[in-house]
């Protein structure tokens, strides 16, 4: 398994909730463990997330800006 697959898998077994809003890309990206080693390059999403999901989160949307421009980037 490649290491990117490795990082995905970890972040997926330690944050995604099938019963919560969005898809296991979405609910990594808004992980809010900052002091977690893969936090910097955990998944990101690559479709934009609904402002139901980030307000489901308790995410305010002018807060995330900052953070889907940094996911454009990369």
């Amino acid at each position: 398994m490649s290491l990117r697959k490795r990082i995905d898998q970890n972040c997926k077994d330690c944050t995604y909730d099938s019963a919560c809003p969005g898809s296991w890309r979405q609910q990594v990206a808004l992980c809010s463990i900052e002091s977690c080693p893969f936090w910097d390059i955990r998944a990101k999403s690559t479709s934009p997330i609904p402002e139901s999901t980030l307000r489901w989160y308790g995410v305010d949307l002018a807060e995330f800006q900052p953070l889907a421009a940094t996911a454009e980037k990369e």
